[in-house]
């Protein structure tokens, strides 16, 4: 089931200052201080808007914080975390998952899907905190269960065309948020933009394109982290490398869920 509710934060504009690219582990450590002196140079050159409609003033107004369709846990697929699919999910169908389950926030859909696509797309990074508690919310018990939260890494041809990895610092404010601590265990092999391809070709393009990092230490229960779910093959992909790296059970945790082969 899909509802509209509210959600505790405010959320921004599109256009912004990139913040300067820092190592994951400065951006989990550290993340609420550059946060704040990023978010207090974009307000004194960039006032809020918000991201929803572009009214001015705040992130995210109250009208488009109503208008979020925001899922249900209770009546999400278990296994691909799609709305209304606790009795047959049209989404993941005969899929079978490495992942044991996964849980999204909201449907990728106006207004989370320009909240979204702001915050990895335009640089608007003062979204993270907001972005960050959706997908807490969203996690509910399931924060209680994991030992760690691991982020999908961005491709290095994203990383170089943005400038940073929103992801690292999305699950650095979920770990903030939630308790479970950040653990930097995975890394992206060049693959092709997984937005524009077919199901068949994003489990083509994932495969092999996520690996372990030298060495990592991966505990048991593992939080995969990522803005949008889709077809699940770059989750599947990295869950196949935390496995390796020593990890018994994988969950996946994602801010939007896109459906109908949207994106």
């Amino acid at each position: 089931m899909v509802s509209t509710g509210r959600i505790t934060e405010s959320a921004r504009t599109p256009l912004t200052p990139k913040v300067p690219d820092v190592p994951f582990d400065f951006a989990v450590q550290d993340h609420a201080a550059l946060r704040a002196a990023g978010s207090a140079i974009a307000d004194l050159f960039w006032p809020q808007r918000c991201a929803g409609c572009d009214l001015p003033g705040t992130l995210l107004c109250d009208e488009c914080r109503r208008n979020l369709a925001l899922i249900d846990p209770a009546h999400a697929c278990p296994r691909c975390g799609a709305p209304d699919g606790d009795h047959g999910c049209a989404e993941c169908g005969c899929s079978e998952f490495t992942f044991a389950a996964a849980r999204c926030a909201g449907v990728f859909e106006w207004p989370l899907s320009r909240m979204v696509t702001l915050h990895k797309d335009a640089g608007e990074l003062r979204l993270t905190p907001l972005l960050a508690r959706l997908a807490a919310d969203a996690a509910g018990d399931w924060c209680a269960w994991a030992d760690c939260v691991v982020v999908l890494p961005a491709s290095p041809g994203a990383f170089a065309r943005r400038g940073f990895d929103h992801g690292a610092l999305l699950a650095a404010e979920f770990a903030h948020i939630a308790g479970p601590p950040a653990l930097d265990a995975l890394r992206a092999r060049p693959r092709r933009d997984q937005r524009h391809l077919s199901r068949q070709g994003r489990n083509e393009n994932a495969d092999a394109s996520i690996i372990a990092c030298p060495g990592a230490h991966v505990p048991e229960r593992v939080f995969l982290i990522d803005d949008v779910m889709t077809t699940g093959a770059t989750a599947e992909a990295a869950t196949g490398a935390l496995l390796r790296a020593g990890a018994h059970e994988v969950r996946v945790l994602a801010v939007a869920r896109a459906c109908g082969g949207r994106l």
